[in-house]
């Protein structure tokens, strides 16, 4: 079964509590595309994404973190997969009491696509397009001097309370209330009848020895804001780093993007963390060729066999988000077996594949570049084959490529 309209405006339930479980209506959905256009048997490229690889990294999320609920990071259009696609999907995730994003056409976009849960976006953004957020039942984040004189003109635009997070800054000097002038602010926003305190966090450097001197004075910050009698909801501030490498900085929640994702914990990680991959990048053989010796393929005569061999085409290139320096290094799998990406052979819209003298492969057959179906074509491979890492090898893939959600 297939949709081809884009997902249509769901009715949205008021920001409130933790995780529910998902629906049976969640849970039984059906692979969509996202993009009109296209054909189940057409040649262009397309993107799968894995729902049961999310919801078993939430778990492996949640095991480290000890049942402490997942504020799940779905920014930057989903890391690239889709906010659309990806947002209902977390949303599902029994251990994610509630999603996080940056820029505020994420967020609408998630509560478009039916999302319900609790959501924050991580920015100071303009006043109306935040009081659309506070009418869609979005949580704020705010950390400027005039926070409070901003937020009760938006609570009048909005006509509604505003809820907010409060971001420090403790020592990254990016964003956030200066810890050393943070609490008269506090005190001043509780003041505010338009405005709600729901919670308070920061953001680690991803240093170990630094991150425990930050975690020492947003502790020491929040002690002195208790004993002001100041009520600042949930406390959070561990990301992915800090998940796998600081368990003292996973006070109330997580906040994690990565290990959702599928990240790798990294170096110096000894733990077991079983990420699984989250999404494949798959494109139909579209032709297949002899080449002889002395001829080649490509521009410039990139690829110049020895041997007598075949080339398959693949309609799918940089321009999609598959690196152009997988050319030489990386392969591709087509009917269980890899063939390796000739040299030149990645360019704006086309790959070429050597299949060997006599080829299996037929046009039509499908091709996965990046997925979890073999260890040389994993996401984490592909990102030290092309020198571009695990998170750039998603965030590349062009918002173009239709996106269809499986199971498996």
């Amino acid at each position: 079964m297939r949709r081809r309209d884009v997902l249509k405006l769901a009715t949205l339930a008021p920001m409130a509590g933790l995780a529910s479980p998902p629906t049976a209506a969640a849970q039984a959905r059906p692979a969509v595309r996202l993009r009109p256009g296209g054909s189940d048997d057409g040649f262009d490229p397309w993107v799968e994404v894995i729902a049961s690889a999310f919801r078993h990294n939430a778990g492996e999320v949640s095991r480290l973190a000890g049942g402490r609920p997942i504020l799940a990071v779905v920014k930057n259009n989903a890391y690239g997969l889709g906010d659309q696609v990806v947002g209902p999907i977390v949303d599902g995730c029994p251990q994610v009491s509630g999603l996080a994003s940056v820029r505020p056409a994420e967020a609408l976009a998630m509560r478009a696509a039916g999302v319900r849960k609790p959501m924050l976006t991580m920015a100071e953004l303009g006043e109306e397009e935040s009081a659309e957020l506070v009418r869609k039942d979005v949580t704020l984040s705010c950390w400027l001097d005039n926070a409070g004189e901003r937020l009760a003109r938006i609570a009048k635009r909005a006509k509604r309370r505003v809820p907010v997070h409060l971001y420090l800054d403790t020592g990254m000097n990016r964003e956030g209330m200066p810890i050393a002038r943070a609490l008269p602010w506090m005190e001043g926003l509780a003041r505010q009848r338009d405005v709600r305190l729901d919670g308070v966090y920061q953001m680690f450097v991803h240093d170990i020895d630094f991150d425990r001197v930050q975690l020492e004075r947003f502790a020491g910050f929040l002690d002195r804001a208790s004993a002001a009698g100041l009520r600042l909801g949930m406390r959070h501030a561990a990301a992915t780093f800090e998940l796998h490498r600081l368990p003292e900085t996973h006070l109330d929640a997580v906040r994690v993007g990565n290990a959702l994702f599928g990240s790798p914990p990294g170096p110096g990680v000894t733990h077991a963390f079983d990420a699984r991959p989250v999404f494949r990048l798959k494109a139909r053989v579209v032709r297949v060729e002899r080449v002889e010796p002395g001829e080649s393929a490509g521009f410039n005569r990139g690829f110049m066999p020895t041997a007598p061999t075949s080339v398959a085409l693949l309609p799918v290139g940089h321009t999609d988000g598959y690196a152009s320096a997988a050319a030489g290094t990386c392969e591709v799998l087509i009917g269980g077996r890899t063939y390796p990406v000739v040299s030149g052979g990645v360019n704006s819209a086309h790959t070429i594949v050597d299949v060997g003298a006599d080829p299996a492969v037929r046009v039509g057959d499908v091709a996965t570049l990046i997925g979890p179906d073999h260890p040389s074509i994993l996401p984490a491979e592909v990102g030290a084959r092309t020198k571009t890492g695990t998170l750039q090898v998603m965030t590349r893939l062009s918002a173009l490529l239709p996106r269809r959600v499986v199971e498996a």
